[in-house]
């Protein structure tokens, strides 16, 4: 085979996405079609169908791409009338880009109707699923707050509480990278909300408490006082992580909290807020709660050793006192 040969092949395959990169049986390759709802979805239902993993993700991107030049009005009634959960899903995105590309989040109203009202389940985790990567706790504020997360969390699927931890976990880290307000308020009024101890810890846990408002650091200090020790334990963690102006009570609240809290656990939680919130400056407080329970003088210590390595970032720190004591 020659050289020119050789490379026209490799063009064409380049050409085929969805051939090149499907495993297994082979599928369909997408012919050529308008830029139109229906075109779209027609491609989209084939890869969602018989499509590879890698297939199916190119079909979702290409549909959101091209959700900026197709009319709001189609993408809203196919979001409406939708009864596959992974194709409402794609779509639901597309109009989630579109309506975060316009400025316009009353065009997600079809989307929050369903995830709100659809009396399939495995639906109403899909349409959740969609709003994932858009700023949709600012979207549904502006939509007037007639669907929220606090709302959502509450659902008797679990798919779509999951769908919920999973979407704010995201926004956090993936679009404000723990720099907003008003995420980390939703996430600790969603944890307050749910009626599920896994929820509540894994928000806690992993969306950043960087710009907590007072307002959000008065609920969290509030989940302190829950009955599940996991949930303290959790709290305990996010408090560690509040904001400077924030730090004087969070502090207070923690060391209140490693006195009298009998379980191990959130003790031990109590001690990495402390830490976090001091670091270097956290050293003579830590040295004063030696003996209040035995049993973890030598988390102290660990603690202690990792500080005195005065590294600047919180996640060095944290990765020292894990070497030294996991």
């Amino acid at each position: 085979m020659g050289f020119r040969t050789m490379k026209a092949r490799l063009l064409w395959l380049s050409l085929l996405p969805g051939l090149a990169l499907a495993q297994g049986a082979p599928v369909a390759v997408p012919t050529k079609t308008a830029c139109t709802v229906e075109g779209m979805l027609d491609e989209v239902r084939v890869a969602m169908k018989t499509g590879s993993p890698a297939y199916r993700k190119y079909a979702r991107l290409r549909l959101k791409e091209a959700a900026i030049a197709l009319p709001p009005e189609a993408l809203g009634r196919v979001v409406s009338e939708e009864r596959d959960p992974a194709v409402l899903e794609a779509v639901g995105a597309a109009l989630a880009t579109k309506a975060s590309n316009a400025q316009k989040p009353e065009l997600l109203q079809p989307l929050l109707s369903r995830a709100s009202q659809d009396v399939d389940p495995g639906l109403r985790a899909a349409a959740v699923r969609a709003l994932q990567g858009s700023p949709s706790v600012e979207f549904m504020a502006k939509n007037g707050g007639v669907v929220t997360y606090e709302q959502l969390v509450r659902d008797s699927a679990p798919e779509v509480r999951q769908a919920v931890v999973e979407n704010l976990v995201t926004e956090s880290a993936g679009i404000y990278f723990g720099h907003n307000p008003e995420l980390a308020e939703a996430a600790v009024k969603v944890a307050a909300a749910s009626d599920d101890p896994a929820v509540a810890k894994r928000l806690l846990g992993e969306v950043s408490m960087e710009a907590a408002s007072p307002e959000a650091v008065r609920k969290l200090t509030q989940q302190l006082r829950s009955e599940d020790a996991g949930l303290r334990a959790a709290a305990a963690k996010a408090l560690g992580g509040v904001p400077g102006s924030e730090s004087a009570g969070a502090r207070r609240s923690l060391t209140s909290l490693y006195k009298s809290d009998s379980d191990l656990a959130v003790r031990k939680s109590a001690l990495e807020g402390l830490a976090r919130l001091g670091q270097s400056g956290a050293r003579p407080l830590l040295e004063s709660l030696r003996g209040v329970d035995p049993r973890l003088d030598p988390e102290i210590d660990a603690w202690l050793s990792a500080l005195k390595r005065n590294l600047q970032e919180w996640h060095l720190i944290l990765r020292e006192k894990q070497r030294l004591m996991p």
